[in-house]
């Protein structure tokens, strides 16, 4: 493992994006050579006095960029074209006048809960008797009342579950943190998608974990693939995301959905299914895939995507008989969930609000696939109508880390297969976050740069193969 440890010095703005900078200069003045693993995110946080997470931002920006690769079950290293990535040094403000950048690589809901809804519910708090409880100690999983609110949401994503099996988290990444580190081992091998959330990768990471990737299709995850994986690997868990799966935007069939829960059954592999998106079906009448084995699954969403990413709330719904030992990795991870937002978003599930802000983000939503699919009318996109995000299948000769590379030089953000994959050998495309800008036109400006992109070869200055 390298010593590389960047100076900071000279290097502006918040401390990830100067990781990000100081490794790229690094780079470029032949200080770290291609092919070189870099420190684990936790030594490197260590020997710069920051947070890990500062460090996984830093690594993810870099990736972005095309400046690093990660392999799983062996590390992170620079990426061996990285020479012509680097010939120039990469200078935001240089390639990007100010306020022109527009990220499409947040998978961002456009904003609807204003100052009026937040302001109503809050005065609605603050007259109710014993408020200042909401700011002591409580039981790790949730107070009653934030419980039942869960289930009550739950239900609304066609999984009902009874109140005493719903933890309250600090949103989707925590109950995501919550159900692999009750269930898992150092060493446990993890299933999920050939593509798959990054958050995925860090967790395992963290938890010292190790995921295997599994062969999709059009319906998900490949059945044949899971079960060979499952006689081959002895796998603890199976992480996946069936609506509108992050990033290609497939719904899993609901004949999949089964095959997979017989299979997962069969030889005891338990479910992690993450359906922050499930909201966006809206009557479509799809039941999550652990209802098809319930005793296996472990179930959660969060109101991030669907009401408000600051509220930090998420419900996790575990098996009967479980409560103890996922209680004790919340209490590890952060002692419980705030009570004050929690008490927000119980209020705003009990009277309808989050119902409506939910089918106003899928509304929003539907209108910005119809603009994307207009726009880049020349390229093949994979989505469902009404998912936050799409997936771009990029023409030849253009490379997924080539082409986000010429997108951010050009002024937008976009994340290439190679961020999401747990193979060796990424597909050939780019994901899209089409609700990230705070307006339809933001979007417009940039999937028109997009578009123009595609229609021009790539720049040989960028390294593209």
């Amino acid at each position: 493992m390298t010593t590389w440890q960047p100076d900071l010095a000279g290097f502006a703005g918040p401390r990830y994006l100067a990781i990000a900078d100081a490794l790229s200069e690094d780079i470029r003045q032949q200080r770290v050579a291609p092919g070189t693993r870099l420190p684990t995110h936790r030594d490197l946080a260590y020997r710069l006095g920051v947070t890990v997470g500062t460090v996984t931002r830093a690594y993810a920006e870099a990736e972005r960029r095309g400046l690093i690769g990660g392999e799983v079950g062996r590390g992170t290293f620079v990426r061996e074209d990285v020479r012509r990535r680097t010939e120039m040094p990469f200078d935001r403000e240089a390639k990007v006048k100010a306020g022109e950048f527009i990220d499409l690589s947040v998978n961002f809901p456009t904003p609807r809960a204003n100052d009026a809804l937040l302001s109503t519910a809050l005065q609605r708090i603050a007259h109710r008797p014993g408020i200042d409880s909401l700011l002591d100690y409580h039981h790790h999983v949730g107070l009653p009342r934030h419980r039942a609110a869960g289930a009550q949401w739950l239900a609304e994503q066609q999984y009902p579950v009874s109140a005493d099996r719903v933890i309250v988290t600090a949103g989707g990444q925590h109950a995501m943190t919550a159900a692999l580190g009750a269930i898992t081992e150092p060493g446990d091998v993890v299933l999920a998608e050939c593509l798959t959330y990054p958050g995925l990768r860090r967790l395992a990471d963290f938890l010292r974990i190790r995921l295997h990737g599994l062969a999709m299709d059009a319906e998900g995850v490949d059945a044949e693939a899971f079960e060979q994986a499952c006689i081959n690997l002895r796998p603890k868990a199976f992480y996946c995301v069936a609506n509108m799966h992050n990033p290609t935007g497939i719904i899993f069939s609901t004949e999949r959905r089964k095959a997979l829960a017989a299979i997962a059954r069969k030889y005891g592999v338990k479910i992690v299914e993450d359906d922050v998106y499930g909201f966006l079906l809206g009557t479509r009448e799809i039941p999550p895939l652990s209802t098809y084995a319930p005793e296996l699954g472990h179930y959660f969403t969060s109101v991030s995507k669907s009401m408000a990413p600051g509220l930090r709330v998420g419900y996790l719904a575990i098996p009967e008989g479980a409560l103890d030992s996922f209680a004790q990795v919340v209490r590890s991870t952060t002692w419980m969930a705030a009570p004050l937002t929690a008490e927000i978003a119980a209020d705003w599930v009990e009277d309808g609000t989050g119902m409506d802000l939910a089918e106003a983000h899928r509304i929003e939503a539907i209108a910005r696939q119809r603009m994307a699919r207009r726009i880049l009318s020349d390229v093949q996109l994979c989505s469902d109508e009404a998912s936050y995000h799409t997936w771009v299948k990029l023409p030849e000769p253009w490379t997924p880390d080539g082409f986000a590379l010429e997108a951010r030089m050009r002024g937008v953000g976009i994340s290439p297969a190679t961020i999401f994959s747990l193979n060796r050998n990424a597909p050939n495309g780019v994901r899209l976050c089409l609700c990230a800008p705070a307006d339809r036109h933001l979007l417009e400006l940039a999937l028109t740069r997009l578009a123009e992109i595609l229609h021009d070869r790539p720049n040989s200055n960028f390294g593209i193969v």
